[in-house]
């Protein structure tokens, strides 16, 4: 008797500690506990619609996503493939739905079937009100159920590590995480996982460039110029209890930079006459990658990115505009982006060679648009010349990014940064070139593409 007794207890501990540890638990069971988030912001007008939170369990794994309308902070956990919008169930009926397809309820004839046998009449059923006809062309096809907002959300108590993102940010690539979300963590563990921004390609429609380019440093694709700024934050290791809300802060901050970019362009027109329309530049060593545990930018992926200058003539028209008898201009523009990071140092290269590099990150091209007078027909022509310089001593001065030990990820010095370039381009009407005010600290501007008779 006391040996069943014995046997009894035994196979009844095994059981409680299998639900405490393993914890295959539906939603509403004890083990599990109330949550939700705060959010505290530098600049309430700029936050997101939508932040998502990443919610991993350290210990008996398990692992969700939580989405959070920073208006009212409430949330809903949207499932392990449903992060990105293109996978999102749609929520507005009248928008039609995911597929792509055509939406007129209109249905392809389908093959006549062989007639069935009749069955016993019914009863009558009594008559419905009439409902209205709908317009043509408004019916719609089933969607999935809607999940709703709710003030909190249940998940497995434990200790977790929460972090913060923007979700439905169109120019962020969530595949990482969603592969995380899918896979087991032996398999693919949370150190392994960041967000990237997108990368096109310059020959891509979607890549929102208004120009002809031809670019001299094909290391890396480009971003676009136009992304929105990124948010974020992490939790140490947190204990959630059950049955009880327990509530998490975050203060995301913004991993991009507002970066100011000036340069000069000093006119020559003795032989020439010309006046400058338009500025273009590119710059490279933009970081991509940011880690999901740390919110460190990975400097061995970086991209470059497109952007338009402003230019002011020291001695404009009227509106403001170049003249042909103006000998200077004032170039500035103003990106956001995760940072610039320097052309990186390879083994053996002396600080000369690495001065002389015009690829990789670091690096910067303009374009500039002119149109050249042309003495003989009392006309203008339009001529667009290029130019390329390595910002190693810029950059080193700027001291736009931080490194950490290892020298493998960087993170942003502050919310804003300049790049003021010493260097100025001098253009003749023939050649780009430099002004030489000597020593080695100088980056130095190298033609390296004209075209004549171009269409701008």
């Amino acid at each position: 008797m006391n040996n069943k007794k014995l046997l009894y207890t035994l196979l009844l501990g095994a059981t409680l500690t299998s639900c405490a540890e393993v914890e295959i638990c539906e939603r509403d069971h004890p083990h599990q506990g109330d949550v939700n988030f705060t959010y505290t912001w530098n600049k309430p007008e700029d936050k997101p619609n939508r932040m998502g939170v990443l919610c991993y369990r350290v210990v008996g794994q398990w692992k969700q996503v939580a989405e959070v309308n920073t208006d009212d902070l409430t949330l809903r956990l949207i499932g392990e493939t449903t992060i990105t919008p293109e996978n999102r169930p749609n929520e507005n009926p009248d928008e039609g739905d995911n597929t792509g397809g055509d939406n007129t309820g209109v249905t392809e004839p389908t093959e006549p079937t062989e007639p069935t046998e009749p069955t016993e009449p019914t009863e009558p059923t009594e008559p419905t009100e009439p409902t209205e006809p709908s317009e043509p062309g408004t019916e719609t096809t089933p969607s999935t159920p809607k999940i709703e907002f709710t003030p909190t959300v249940k998940i497995p108590r434990g200790y977790y590590k929460f972090a913060t993102f923007p979700l439905d940010n169109p120019s962020i690539d969530y595949s990482e995480l969603e592969q995380f979300m899918k896979n087991d963590a032996k398999d693919y563990p949370l150190q392994n996982v960041g967000l990237s921004y997108k990368v096109y390609d310059i020959k891509d429609p979607k890549l929102n460039k208004p120009l002809a380019w031809q670019d001299f440093n094909p290391y890396a694709k480009y971003i676009q110029p136009d992304v929105e700024p990124l948010y974020y934050d992490s939790t140490t290791v947190q204990k959630l209890y059950a049955d009880r809300q327990t509530t998490f802060e975050f203060k995301p901050k913004i991993l991009s930079q507002n970066i100011d970019i000036n340069f000069n362009i000093v006119k020559n027109t003795d032989e020439v006459q010309f006046k400058v329309t338009e500025v273009w530049a590119e710059i490279s060593g933009v970081p991509t990658y940011i880690k999901m545990n740390t919110g460190y930018l990975d400097i061995t992926k970086t991209s470059k990115m497109l952007f338009k200058t402003d230019i002011k003539p020291s001695n404009p028209d009227d509106n403001g505009n170049d003249t042909n008898e103006n000998k200077r201009i004032a170039c500035h523009g103003n990106i956001n982006v995760t940072g610039v990071v320097n052309v990186q140092r390879g083994y053996g290269e002396t600080l000369a060679d690495v001065r002389k590099k015009i690829y990789g990150p670091g690096i910067m091209q303009v374009v500039i648009y002119t149109e050249v007078y042309n003495p003989n027909t009392g006309h203008s022509f339009p001529q667009k010349w290029q130019g390329i310089i390595n910002l190693y001593n810029t950059l080193n001065q700027a001291k736009l990014m931080k490194t950490t030990s290892d020298n493998k990820y960087v993170y942003r010095n502050g919310e804003h940064g300049a790049i003021n370039i010493s260097a100025e381009i001098l253009l003749d009407g023939k050649t780009v070139g430099n002004i030489d005010k000597g020593g080695d600290a100088l980056d130095r501007w190298i033609q390296t593409d004209s075209d004549i008779n171009i269409d701008i």
